[in-house]
C-alpha cells in the first residue's frame, strides 16, 4: 500500500495531499493546473515534500521531519509519461531492456503491452500509440512496486487511445500492483478505474468510488461516466451468441464473444443503463435483474440520487431522480432489484 500525507510548495503552486492507494488502479483526476503531475512528482521521488511522510508497505520512502528521502532509483516504480520519452536511436527491443533493471524481459509482457509485432522496427518509425506501448513495456519490465501513468492518453489520436484503453484496461489488473493514472477526463477513468482521488487548486478534496468524488465535489455532467464492477464466471455459451454468468447464486446474460466457459470474469454496469424495480420484470427486453439490498443513499448537486446496492459481495451504483426515490419508498436495507439489458454488460478492469 502506498500511504501520502504531505505538504509541498512546487514554486509558488502549493501541493497538499493525505490518501493511500492499495493494489488496483487509482485515478488521480482533476481540470488542467489541479497539481495532478506535481504530485506524481513527490511520489516518484523528483521533488521533495516539506512537511509529511510517504511511505509503500513498510519503507519510509520521504519523511520532512527525519530528513529520510529514498532517490527515485531505489523506488521501484515504473512511470509512462504523456509522450513517448523514448531514445530515438535505439530499436524498440533495446529501449524496453533498458527499463529492465537487469531482468529478463517477458514475453507475455510484450504480447499484453502490444510490443510483440514492434521489437525490431526503429522508434522513429512509431505511431503515437505504438511509442504509449514501448513506453508501457519499458515501465513494466523492470517489475516494478508502483505504477505512474501520467495522461499516457492525452496526445493520442480517438482511435489510438480506445485502443490504448483497452489495452490497458486487459494489462494493468494482472500485475496486482497500485496503479495511479493521472487524468482530467472523468469517463477516461472511470473505463479503468474503481477508485479516484480528485484534486482541485493543489489539494486533494475528495476520496472514493465515482460517486462519493462526484457527491463530495459538486461535479456535473459527469454522472454518465458512474460505472461498477461485478465478477463472474462464465457457466456457458448457447451457440447463439450469448454468454451466461454466474454471479454468485445468480446469472446474467450478455455477449459470448471472446469468452470460454470456466473463464473468470470482471463486467462494468454504467450508473446510466441501470433501472431499479421492487420486483423482478417480466415481459421486457432487459433480460437481467440482479436482486440485492439498499447499503447506502447519497444526494448529488444535479438533484439525483446515488442508491449503492450490495449484490453478491459487491457494490452496484444506480442513478435516480429525487422523485423516483420517494415515490420508491427507496431507503437502506430495503431489497431492490437492478434491471439491465445483456448489451450493457462489458469487459472491465478492477
Amino acid at each position: 500500500m502506498l500511504e501520502v500525507a504531505i505538504k509541498a510548495r512546487m514554486g509558488d503552486f502549493p501541493v497538499e495531499a493525505e490518501f493511500s492507494v492499495e493494489a488496483g488502479i487509482t485515478a488521480l483526476i482533476g481540470p488542467s493546473g489541479a497539481g495532478k503531475s506535481s504530485l506524481l512528482r513527490l511520489i516518484a521521488g523528483l521533488d521533495r515534500p516539506e512537511r509529511g511522510k510517504i511511505s509503500f508497505e513498510k519503507t519510509v520512502w520521504a519523511d520532512a521531519t527525519t530528513q529520510r528521502f529514498v532517490p527515485p532509483h531505489k523506488r521501484r516504480i515504473g512511470m509512462v509519461f504523456q509522450t513517448g520519452l523514448l531514445l530515438s536511436h535505439l530499436s524498440v527491443m533495446d529501449n524496453i531492456k533498458l527499463g529492465a533493471r537487469g531482468e529478463r524481459v517477458r514475453g507475455d509482457q510484450l504480447v499484453r503491452t502490444g510490443c510483440d509485432t514492434l521489437l525490431d522496427k526503429p522508434v522513429a518509425t512509431l505511431s503515437g500509440g505504438e511509442q504509449q506501448k514501448v513506453m508501457l513495456a519499458r515501465a513494466l519490465a523492470g517489475k516494478p512496486q508502483l505504477l505512474l501513468l501520467d495522461e499516457p492518453l492525452s496526445a493520442l489520436d480517438p482511435e489510438s487511445r480506445d485502443d490504448m484503453l483497452e489495452l490497458l484496461g486487459a494489462a494493468l489488473p494482472l500485475l496486482d500492483i497500485p496503479a495511479i493514472y493521472v487524468t482530467h477526463a472523468f469517463e477516461e477513468a472511470s473505463r479503468l478505474a474503481s477508485r479516484f482521488v480528485r484534486m482541485g487548486e493543489g489539494k486533494v478534496e475528495a476520496v472514493g468510488s465515482a460517486v462519493q468524488v462526484l457527491a463530495n465535489t459538486g461535479l456535473k455532467h459527469q454522472e454518465k461516466a458512474v460505472s461498477s464492477v461485478i465478477a463472474g464466471v462464465v457457466s456457458s455459451l448457447d451457440g447463439g451468441g450469448i454468454a451466461s454468468v454466474a454471479v454468485g447464486r445468480q446469472s446474467v446474460e450478455m455477449s459470448s464473444v471472446g469468452l470460454t466457459p470456466g473463464e473468470k470474469v470482471h463486467l462494468r454496469l454504467w450508473a446510466r443503463d441501470l433501472i431499479l424495480a421492487e420486483s423482478k420484470p417480466y415481459g421486457i427486453s432487459a433480460r437481467n435483474a440482479l436482486v440485492g439490498r439498499i447499503a447506502q443513499m447519497s444526494a448529488l448537486p444535479n438533484g439525483q440520487i446515488s442508491v449503492r446496492v450490495m449484490v453478491e459481495g459487491a457494490q452496484i451504483d444506480v442513478l435516480v431522480m429525487s422523485r423516483t426515490a420517494r415515490e420508491m419508498g427507496l431507503a437502506e436495507e430495503k431489497p431492490i432489484f437492478i434491471v439491465f439489458k445483456s448489451a450493457s454488460l462489458e469487459p472491465a478492469s478492477t
